[in-house]
């Protein structure tokens, strides 16, 4: 009882957290319960739009130009090359450039013939960020590169582009994703973590069961027969993948 007084005559602080609930129409106006949602789900279930001018860095007036760095998109992926939420997504083949219409296409495909009130997608690839330069028409040559024209998104090889998951089967999103994975400028396949898991699972059995031990990675990496003289720092350095990748 002593401690009502100060709750009814209490400080301005406390006045909005004790009288903020009214009476109308005899119920009580409670605050809504919190959205409680799956732990590690996305908050968003369509592709959200992305930027495709990225902004420009401090103590810069404008976007500064930078070289072509295609060895953005050499070699292979080591670290986005998993499902995180272990359901489906499309994995690029193969390297490439992706540019602002692209993700306009496939935000489209995704959010207008999939059921978003049964699934979910994110991006797996950053927005545009690197600047891709054109000289003009008829343009003497030299004096600088030229301006930045549009931005794109260097991929690696087995780099995820989306992921998708939910309620709904693989067979289901089978045509979806597959139309998807044929707009994008480079080889790119529909995958589960099943497809994943059974690639894997082959990868290792060919691995335990080889008995050659001349392999590529050990010609390579110990010279046999002299073979540095053709190869450079890319071809040691991609050994472990084979003599496709370079």
């Amino acid at each position: 009882m002593a401690c009502r007084p100060f709750i009814k005559n209490g400080s301005r602080l406390l006045r909005p957290i004790l009288f903020n609930r009214i009476i109308a129409n005899g119920t009580q106006d409670k605050p809504p319960f919190p959205r409680v949602l799956p732990v590690g789900l996305p908050l968003q279930n369509e592709l959200p739009e992305v930027k495709y001018v990225p902004d420009t860095p401090p103590n810069h007036l404008l976007y500064p130009n930078m070289s072509r760095r295609l060895l953005e998109c050499r070699g292979v992926e080591i670290v986005h090359d998993k499902l995180i939420h272990k359901q489906f997504g499309i994995m690029a083949l193969a390297p490439g450039l992706m540019k602002e219409g692209h993700f306009n296409t496939i935000r489209d495909m995704v959010n207008k013939r999939i059921d978003m009130e049964r699934c979910f997608s994110i991006w797996r690839v950053d927005p545009p960020w690197h600047p891709w330069y054109f000289k003009g028409l008829n343009k003497k040559r030299g004096a600088g590169k030229g301006s930045i024209e549009f931005f794109v998104t260097p991929v690696k090889t087995n780099r995820m582009i989306i992921e998708i998951g939910g309620t709904l089967s693989f067979d289901y999103l089978y045509r979806t994703l597959l139309s998807i994975a044929e707009a994008l400028p480079f080889p790119a396949i529909p995958v589960s973590q099943e497809l994943l898991d059974k690639w894997d699972a082959e990868r290792k059995q060919l691995q335990e069961k080889n008995v050659n031990p001349l392999r590529w990675e050990y010609l390579i990496r110990n010279n046999i027969m002299n073979c540095h003289r053709f190869t450079d720092f890319y071809d040691i350095e991609f050994a472990r993948y084979g003599p496709k990748v370079r």
